[in-house]
């Protein structure tokens, strides 16, 4: 059984020009396609956070979760030094 025909997965993506960070997920089959996912850059869009999900041995789901987020999330460009002092 060839495993990596299993693994799946997807790239989390936040639209930068709605004021509600609107997510757009892209699924992936492979890890060369989550590559290509993620390093694609697309206008108005920021990287999140990766899931990759796989069956253990016992049979049940388990998943991979890596955060991407930047730290000025929520808040409006150039207002992020105002609360660098705090």
């Amino acid at each position: 059984m060839n495993l990596t025909a299993h693994a799946i997965g997807q790239a989390i993506f936040i639209r930068t020009d709605s004021i509600d960070y609107e997510e757009v997920a892209v699924p992936f089959k492979t890890l060369e396609e989550m590559v290509n996912v993620c390093i694609q850059p697309r206008r108005a869009m920021t990287l999140e956070k990766i899931l990759v999900y796989s069956t253990a041995e016992d049979g049940l789901p388990v998943s991979l979760t890596l955060g991407y987020i930047a730290s000025t999330r929520g808040q409006q460009p150039g207002h992020a030094a105002e609360f660098a002092n705090d």
